[in-house]
């Protein structure tokens, strides 16, 4: 029968008996969209900390190029002696 009679009038009944599979189905849909979007945040989160790591290495080897250039330009004007120079540049390295 294409119609179910009901206290208020007439309903649809397209999918005869399985309608709880049709409500399975919008629920495992449902939690697979909810799934997608969490595993989608957890890439860019790990893909910004990985670009965050490597600006960090970049940033940290810069600021060891600038510190030996300054230990260096102070040996030269003669504001270091040879024994402070060398206790930098271990410092440093």
């Amino acid at each position: 029968m294409m119609f179910n009679v009901l206290r208020d009038g007439a309903r649809p009944e397209f999918f005869g008996g399985a309608m709880w599979l049709m409500m399975l189905l919008r629920v495992i849909w449902f939690v697979a969209v909810v799934l997608f979007v969490i595993w989608v945040v957890k890439s860019l989160i790990k893909a910004n900390k990985v670009t965050a790591v490597k600006e960090a290495k970049v940033v940290e080897a810069q600021a060891n190029e600038s510190a030996l250039r300054i230990v260096k330009e102070r040996y030269a004007k003669g504001e270091i002696t040879k024994e402070q120079y060398d206790l930098y540049l271990n410092d440093l390295k």
